[in-house]
């Protein structure tokens, strides 16, 4: 079911069965993203191109008289309760709930009134796609709170986006950075965003969908950024920062350095550490110089940026797998395809291509059976549209 098909009576059915036959009031939704050049760009103050896409996550709500907040993931098929007035740890039980946890506390802690509510979470985001499921749950959630309490009107979309990183962050144990956050709350239809990770402001680039579709394909090799390996890469980044700043004090990211800077550096990192430092490097002016093919209507030269992409974060980043590199490989040997890459935190999850979208189902049909030939498992293969990134609709 795609964001822009949702039937609101499913998710009343689901509501009424979860919550002892009661009606909701409202539906939040927030939209999945999909990363188009700017792999572990965002933590190091970088630049992304990405959409938000057609796939959802939503939330079913109703406000209480109490200050109690009972979740209901359809995913998990559990229900989670808390106290607002009682202090917020993350639950060691119930992990999923850490989402919905973490989001309340942060909105607390920024003193907005919540009040108690039920929450029934649905959507058709694949988790562990690499396609930030969490981002648009906890989204979501915090828009559904923030209605019930009637204050949504006054936030800052920018602030919001913080305050679910924050969640994510402390009380999932996930080191993500804001990227995901941003594009679920700022998608446009038929549009990318660009966005500044150090400004945090966006621009929009169209992406014309009669010459141009996205394709995401879904390894189902499932992958968990609070792992330890999302970690790690962070920390050398911070590490060739720290080397970087004590010749030239004005660096205080990846950001701040272009590739000959860097080389002045290379007999003073490890090989290791040398090579994230050159993917983050490198990946900024991809996403650059494909912002600017888009501006141009250039998508051959879009693409070019996507597959390079791609390669950097498979032989500097090395977040690659060999299920992935097996999915790029075929997806960019077939007719229509302009780039390939993976996406997302890494180690499976889903790749990204952008096509031409009369090939779309033949591209879909030759990677499907390739792949299931290959490792034996089957690959989802969603044809995505940049869509508008969060609603409410009042019931």
């Amino acid at each position: 079911m795609a964001a822009g098909d949702v039937f609101p009576s499913e998710l009343v059915a689901g509501f009424r069965n979860a919550f002892e036959g009661s009606d909701c009031d409202f539906i939040s939704r927030a939209s999945g993203r999909a990363e188009l050049i700017g792999g572990h760009t965002d933590y190091n103050e970088g630049y992304v191109i990405a959409a938000a896409i057609d796939a959802s996550y939503w939330v079913a709500a109703r406000g209480r008289k109490d200050k109690v907040v009972r979740l209901y993931s359809e995913w998990a098929g559990q229900m989670h309760e808390f106290d607002l007035s009682e202090r917020i740890e993350p639950s060691r039980l119930q992990k999923w709930a850490n989402y919905g946890r973490g989001v309340a506390a942060v909105l607390l802690e920024n003193e907005y009134p919540l009040r108690g509510a039920d929450l029934f979470i649905t959507g058709n985001i694949p988790i562990g796609g690499g396609l930030s499921s969490s981002a648009a749950m906890e989204v979501s959630v915090a828009r559904a709170l923030l209605h019930i309490c009637g204050r949504l009107e006054g936030v800052d979309e920018v602030e919001l986006a913080k305050m679910c990183q924050r969640a994510e962050n402390v009380w999932a144990g996930s080191p993500c950075g804001i990227m995901d956050q941003m594009v679920s709350i700022h998608g446009r239809k038929d549009h990318v965003v660009v966005l500044d990770c150090r400004s945090l402001s966006v621009k929009y680039e169209p992406l014309d969908h009669t010459k141009c579709a996205i394709m995401i394909f879904d390894s189902m090799v499932k992958h968990e950024v609070g792992g330890g390996e999302y970690g790690k890469r962070r920390e050398m980044c911070e590490k060739a920062v720290e080397i970087i700043a004590r010749k030239h004090p004005d660096v205080r990211a990846l950001r701040d350095v272009d590739a000959k800077m860097l080389a002045e550096f290379a007999g003073d990192m490890d090989e290791v550490t040398y090579k994230r430092a050159l993917h983050v490097v490198t990946e900024n002016e991809r996403v650059l110089a494909g912002a600017k093919a888009l501006e141009q209507k250039d998508i051959a030269r879009f693409g070019e940026m996507v597959s390079k992409s791609g390669e950097s974060a498979r032989d500097n980043y090395e977040i690659s797998c060999e299920e992935m590199d097996f999915l790029v490989a075929t997806a960019r040997a077939c007719s229509g395809v302009y780039g390939a890459r993976l996406m997302g935190g890494g180690f499976g999850g889903s790749a990204v291509a952008v096509v031409e979208p009369a090939k779309c189902q033949e591209i879909g049909q030759k990677v499907k059976e390739y792949y299931h030939r290959e490792f034996g498992l089957e690959c989802s293969v969603h044809v995505a549209g940049p869509a508008a990134g969060v609603a409410i609709v009042d019931l």
